[in-house]
């Protein structure tokens, strides 16, 4: 079976709007709705990338079949964030002074 993958940023782009995910222009968002209409209608498997968890549900309501959320990069920066922020404020309890 083929699937389509909309790269949102790339289809704002081409339509002229400004590129980005969890896209609320009317034409890149009118184009998606077309695009996930006219592949169901063929049988085709349908993929959008989002930034959210909150957009990707939305396509999935839409009849997305796979969504991704974020890419590989910025789950690694978001989770080294969270590990740096959990230390800090660990830290910011304890009395002890050294480390790295």
């Amino acid at each position: 079976m083929k699937a389509i993958y909309i790269g949102p940023a790339d289809l704002s782009l081409a339509l002229g709007c400004t590129p980005k995910f969890d896209q609320e222009e009317k034409p890149v968002v009118e184009a998606i709705e077309r695009v996930v209409s006219r592949a169901k209608e063929k049988g085709k498997w349908v993929g959008v990338h989002n930034a959210t968890v909150a957009y990707a549900r939305r396509m999935t309501d839409l009849g997305a079949d796979f969504v991704s959320v974020g890419s590989d990069l910025r789950l690694m920066i978001a989770g080294a964030a969270a590990v740096v922020s959990e230390f800090r404020e660990s830290e910011a309890g304890n009395d002890a002074s050294g480390g790295y």
